[in-house]
């Protein structure tokens, strides 16, 4: 009777993926508001304000975001979305400088406010393309492009499988990191660490030493105070930056191992290794990530205290894989206790960075943009380290709140707010719906590829925390045509959780949430008994099956 059962099941979930289709990422209506959210998320991301065909290069290129770095971030949602990965990338890398620098953005040429940065900033910094009518500039200030092309590099690979690919450009981002790790403006030799002016976190303006008014009636150029570095310029060690190139150099040690370059592969794992270290050593102040540690002086007009100040990138510290278990659950920890002890000042939790800057920051009054400001970006990255480290819980509470946002409006997601909720400017949506598509994908729906086209996936559907019973689960990578596709069932009355899965994967590592103060009972794969590995992750209680996976395969665990 029970095999009986399953067999149904299996129809059953044959035909729910069916449903949702081969062709498109989704979960079926099981899935209640959280399909609700994705489907509205995918309709952002995809509409004519999230992609722009620019051709440049003498090629159409797909654009996410004018700004290569935005552009980086919204390939975490794209990636399962849109077909084409890599050709705005590959624009940027055919652009950089000889000595490794990438640049920003581009805009077209001679247009007033922009161009006038041909002026302000170094040659090395700016290009322009008559050709296509454009000119690319680099905001000096700036210090994570070097680790961002190299994600996007791995995102291309990952998704698409195109070693080709990642051996034409492997010379461009090995050159783009060693230039952030040997530049005097980039590379603290002190610390090991990249260094960069005293920015709101990975933002692209640093502090005035006065109002904006009376800076410029002292002959003051507001672009240059804000943007410029030059040796003179005070500046310090930002926790994200290291993070990123942390987690670049991983996937340099891991693309480099693609490619046969076992040296390579080598060196790279190991200046990973050492940026973990010198980061952790210095940046950690017992709860989170400081804001800044000193490479030079904090200027005296900054008013900041850069060893209690919480900043955005630290769930994205999380998700790169900087901290340990521990650090990274005391972080999560921290956004929690603030969305409590702030519930009455602010909507929620997510800052750009926390208490804000008084009496302001580059003119940004306290609650506004990145100095103080809630955004979408926070939330996302935060949901998805909630998770993935034993806070399942909140990571629903923040989906339920992200789902409350988006019914308010009709179905968008603004990506920045006022702490009272009212939406504020400045960002690109997509940067943070990108952000939120992936801790569902990721986190909710617990799909993560530790190789390329799925062929090493972890599965670790956690429908259980958002009391979902029953849902279908459809992850594609458009540009490499691959799929991983389950079936989450849950019987509470027979105290039994059955999971379908199929797909392109070749090994799977497959994480059950079992419920609250239950022992597992028997697990089955395919009918026939298999052991389990328990798994505590704080308090949730995870049973791990791995097994090579060829065709459909049904995981049955029951439990008492």
């Amino acid at each position: 009777m029970a095999n009986k059962k399953i067999l149904v099941f299996f129809i059953l979930a044959l035909q729910s993926l069916f449903s949702i289709g081969q062709i498109r990422t989704g979960f079926s209506q099981g899935g209640g508001e959280y399909t609700w959210m994705l489907e509205q998320l995918e309709h952002q991301l995809l509409s004519e304000k999230g992609i722009k065909i620019v051709h440049f290069g003498g090629k159409p290129r797909t654009e996410f975001v004018q700004w290569i770095r935005d552009h980086v971030h919204v390939m975490k949602a794209m990636k399962y979305l849109h077909p084409d990965m890599s050709s705005f990338l590959e624009f940027y890398l055919e652009n950089q400088t000889a000595e490794g620098i990438y640049f920003d953005y581009y805009y077209p040429l001679n247009i007033r406010g922009i161009s006038k940065r041909k002026q302000i900033f170094d040659h090395r910094y700016w290009k322009e393309i008559p050709e296509d009518s454009i000119e690319m500039h680099r905001l000096p200030v700036e210090a994570d492009l070097e680790y961002l092309l190299v994600e996007g590099v791995y995102a291309v690979y990952q998704s698409g499988g195109d070693t080709d690919f990642v051996r034409k450009w492997m010379p461009a981002i090995e050159k783009g990191m060693h230039y952030s790790m040997s530049d005097s403006l980039r590379w603290s030799a002190e610390y090991g660490l990249v260094k960069r002016g005293y920015t709101l976190d990975t933002w692209d303006f640093m502090q005035l030493p006065l109002p904006r008014k009376e800076y410029t009636a002292q002959g003051g150029d507001i672009q240059k105070g804000i943007f410029n570095i030059d040796a003179s310029t005070p500046m310090g060690i930002m926790h994200g930056d290291n993070s990123g190139i942390f987690a670049a150099a991983e996937q340099l040690s891991g693309l480099n191992s693609v490619l046969g370059n076992k040296n390579r592969s080598e060196y790279w794992k190991e200046t990973a290794k050492g940026i973990r270290t010198r980061s952790n050593n210095l940046l950690w102040n017992g709860k989170y990530y400081k804001h800044f540690i000193e490479a030079d002086p904090q200027p005296a007009y900054l008013n900041m205290d850069q060893a209690n100040t919480l900043s955005l990138s630290n769930p994205y510290d999380i998700n790169r894989g900087l901290p340990t278990e521990a650090m990274a659950e005391s972080i999560i920890g921290t956004y929690q206790s603030l969305k409590q002890s702030n519930r009455d000042s602010s909507f929620a939790e997510w800052y750009g960075v926390y208490p804000p800057v008084r009496p302001h920051f580059a003119d940004y009054l306290p609650g506004s943009y990145m100095n103080g400001g809630v955004n979408t970006i926070v939330a996302g990255e935060l949901a998805k380290a909630a998770f993935q480290h034993g806070y399942e819980a909140y990571g629903v509470d923040i989906l339920k709140r992200l789902d409350s946002l988006m019914r308010v409006h009709h179905g968008d997601l603004p990506v920045s707010y006022m702490p009272d909720g009212k939406v504020d400017e400045g960002i690109p949506d997509n940067w943070g719906q990108a952000a939120v598509y992936s801790a569902m994908i990721e986190g909710l729906a617990g799909v993560v590829d530790h190789g390329k086209l799925f062929d090493k996936t972890e599965i670790s559907p956690r429908w259980l925390a958002a009391g979902i019973d029953s849902v279908t689960v459809n992850v594609i990578y458009r540009s490499g045509n691959k799929s991983v596709r389950y079936k989450y069932y849950h019987e509470p009355a027979n105290k039994r959780i059955i999971i379908s899965i199929s797909g392109d994967l070749k090994e799977c590592f497959l994480r059950i949430l079992l419920p609250d103060k239950v022992q597992p009972g028997s697990v089955k794969l395919n009918g026939k008994k298999i052991k389990a590995a328990p798994e505590q992750v704080r308090e949730s209680k995870y049973l791990s099956v791995n097994f090579k996976s060829a065709g459909e395969n049904i995981v049955s665990v029951g439990y008492r």
